[in-house]
């Protein structure tokens, strides 16, 4: 969908065709400025001077066909008043003034009604803007006329028969019904604003699991004896309890091999997400944390998967509100609030056979990867899977927005939920608290 490379206008008040769009023809460059205007205007950026400023810039620079001015150093001396040689290094306004603009962007138009609008996007690790062009939406239409009859030489003019009237009126009254119906139909619900922000970013989504830390394989030359000690082999059972309390192990005879392996409350959660995202289109990759990058992350939404050691989710949930914490001694889980001094607001036992756990489910745009990220995070694998049921319930999303501001579809929110075991099972989900920002 990208436009850099292209210097020059292709003909007067144009600029370079944007391929991959509903159309290939030019976008003229005074729709361009009506949506920058339009932009500019709205309440995401006109309390901004910096984030206008910037914006206007390299909108104007592209237009004019002038795309050396949209470098770093050049935009810090001619927007920002910064000596022509100052160390970008040091001073990144810049830099923090685009990733702002691209927050500031993705809140304007995960907005309901600006679906049709001209997309100007300002893409991860360039000021160069790029823009889409979004494709016509379904329209339904119906025409109900009536063509005058030629009447027959010499034979007095015919009326319509009344029934011809009626049932052209009748038709007139189905095709409104039938477009309201559509209309309801298609409504948006809670579940899909909740969701708009990553399906409507133009990357693909990465689904990133946790992977345990815990697991091991042996190895050296005590590997198959180690084994049949532990699990037997298809032709024998393993040994009584007493052979395997004395026999002792090495460490260096341990490998880590949590990286080949998920949790399976986290997979079923990646299945539940998975499924979501592909009803509605949005193309995705499935990675384990422990081999997912931070070049891999940055630029793409993310769904963040597990626990406590999630690889991503340790420096997400440092600056966020509801925070999941562990007592070893007493061997307790918490529910922390640190907008109220780290107040615990839930708590839940860490033995095998607890009644209940809580998860904490946060969507907010993450300024590490300049995207949306949705993490869950359980204080087991059983809680990780009543999120994903969480996440992509309609009913459950509707439940836990009661009460939510009316522009909370544009806002990062936290939602703490409890569900119940049974067996060992997670229960259907209960919030607790939500958080709006």
């Amino acid at each position: 969908m990208g436009v850099k490379g292209e210097a020059m206008a292709s003909q007067a008040g144009q600029v370079p065709e944007i391929h991959g769009t509903a159309t290939h023809a030019p976008i003229d460059a005074a729709l361009i400025q009506l949506q920058l205007e339009r932009l500019l205007a709205s309440p995401h950026l006109r309390h901004s001077k910096r984030c206008q400023a910037l914006l206007n810039y390299v909108v104007d620079a592209y237009i004019d066909g002038s795309l050396d001015k949209v470098k770093e150093r050049t935009i810090g001396f001619e927007v920002f008043h910064r000596d022509p040689d100052y160390d970008t290094n040091e001073d990144s306004v810049v830099r923090t003034t685009a990733l702002d603009i691209r927050k500031r962007l993705a809140q304007y138009y995960a907005e309901e009604g600006h679906e049709t609008e001209l997309r100007i996007l300002l893409p991860p690790g360039s000021y160069v803007p790029e823009f889409r062009v979004p494709a016509p939406p379904a329209t339904i239409a119906a025409t109900v006329a009536a063509e005058p009859t030629e009447p027959t030489p010499g034979a007095a003019p015919q009326k319509s028969p009344r029934w011809m009237l009626w049932a052209g009126g009748v038709a007139a009254l189905a095709v409104v019904a039938a477009a309201v119906v559509i209309s309801a139909r298609f409504r948006a619900t809670e579940l899909d604003l909740f969701w708009r922000p990553l399906v409507d970013d133009g990357n693909a989504a990465i689904i990133c699991i946790e992977q345990p830390q815990r697991i091991y394989r042996f190895e050296g030359p005590r590997f198959d004896r180690l084994n049949e000690i532990m699990v037997g082999t298809p032709a024998a059972p393993a040994p009584p309890d007493e052979v395997r309390q004395s026999t002792s192990i090495q460490l260096s005879e341990l490998r880590s091999a949590g990286d080949r392996y998920f949790s399976n409350g986290d997979l079923l959660a990646a299945i539940r997400v998975g499924t979501l995202l592909s009803r509605k289109g949005k193309n995705f990759e499935v990675l384990g944390d422990r081999a997912t990058s931070y070049h891999e992350l940055r630029g793409r939404p993310a769904v963040l998967l597990g626990q406590f050691n999630h690889k991503w989710m340790t420096d997400l949930g440092g600056s966020l509100r509801y925070r999941l914490d562990k007592d070893p001694a007493r061997r307790l889980y918490y529910v922390r609030d640190h907008s109220n001094g780290g107040k615990i607001i839930a708590e839940s036992t860490a033995e095998e056979n607890r009644p209940d756990e809580y998860v904490i489910v946060s969507r907010l745009f993450d300024a590490a990867t300049e995207k949306m990220v949705i993490a869950v995070a359980g204080m087991t694998f059983r809680g990780t899977a009543a999120g994903g049921d969480f996440l992509t319930n309609a009913s459950y999303i509707h439940d836990a927005l009661a009460g939510a501001p009316a522009d909370w579809p544009h806002k990062n929110l936290q939602v703490v939920i409890r569900t119940a075991l049974v067996s060992g099972t997670a229960g259907p989900p209960k919030v607790v608290a939500t958080y709006f920002w």
